[in-house]
């Protein structure tokens, strides 16, 4: 049986909060939409309709309204709830004010639908912070960051293009409409700022039309990196640590 959709909160939006809620939908995810700090805290605080995580309007950052999230933050209680900074990057010191009260992750404008299911995914299963047991088998070990690179696919000889959706050390993600099959190998050539680099794979699920496709992936496939040589590796996580950073306060 398919599991429950994630629940977020999308707080204090107002009225332009209706392409976010769309967008989050799109993605698998419930947006609970809440502008008064009393019935959010209701909604964080029902064990059986979890929220873990709200997503702020950039501009909340305001001294006055500081204490809304230290309301949140008490009717999360023990499970905690993580925050997520929307819209037009502010000025340094309403930074620091959205850092002083908890709120460690941003998503500033324009955003593509990858990166906002990057910075969520971060925000609820962020292996840094203590994790609740129900969730351990959903957390990464290893960082994997929306891309917008170019890629080719080498197999017997042959190339495709395809576009990198999220990379990691340990695989990627490749957009592409014509999806080699599960289980094949296949080289991909990776240009990376240090430079291109050519890792063999193996090809783990693949997303193309019909029952089973996945509405919240683009058509594509999954790539588990099978040798990475030392100077590759290093490449990738540098790129992968360097695009995290673009959405961390």
């Amino acid at each position: 049986m398919a599991s429950a959709p994630e629940r977020v909160l999308l707080y204090a939006f107002g009225g332009a909060v209706g392409d976010l809620a769309g967008r989050l939908r799109q993605l698998g995810y419930e947006p609970v939409v809440e502008d008064d700090p009393r019935s959010a805290s209701a909604r964080v605080a029902k064990p059986d309709e979890a929220v873990r995580t709200a997503l702020l309007p950039a501009g909340f950052a305001l001294p006055q309204r500081g204490g809304e999230l230290d309301q949140l933050q008490r009717a999360a209680g023990t499970a905690g709830i993580r925050f997520v900074a929307v819209g037009q990057k502010p000025g340094a010191e309403a930074e620091q004010r959205l850092r002083d009260k908890s709120v460690r992750h941003c998503l500033w404008t324009p955003f593509q639908d990858r990166e906002l299911r990057f910075v969520l995914n971060r925000a609820l299963f962020d292996p840094t912070r203590n994790v609740h047991s129900r969730d351990r088998n959903k957390v990464r070990h290893e960082l994997r960051a929306p891309t917008s690179l170019g890629a080719r696919i080498i197999l017997s000889g042959r190339e495709k293009p395809a576009l990198i959706y999220n990379l990691s050390v340990g695989g990627c993600y490749l957009e592409t409409l014509r999806p080699t099959l599960v289980g094949a190998s296949v080289e991909v050539a990776l240009p990376l700022p240090r430079g291109e680099f050519r890792v063999a794979g193996r090809v783990l699920l693949t997303n193309v039309p019909g029952n089973l496709e996945r509405a919240n992936l683009p058509r594509g496939m999954s790539i588990e990196f099978l040798r990475l040589a030392t100077d590759a590796r290093e490449a990738i996580q540098h790129y992968v640590l360097e695009r995290a950073k673009a959405y961390e306060l």
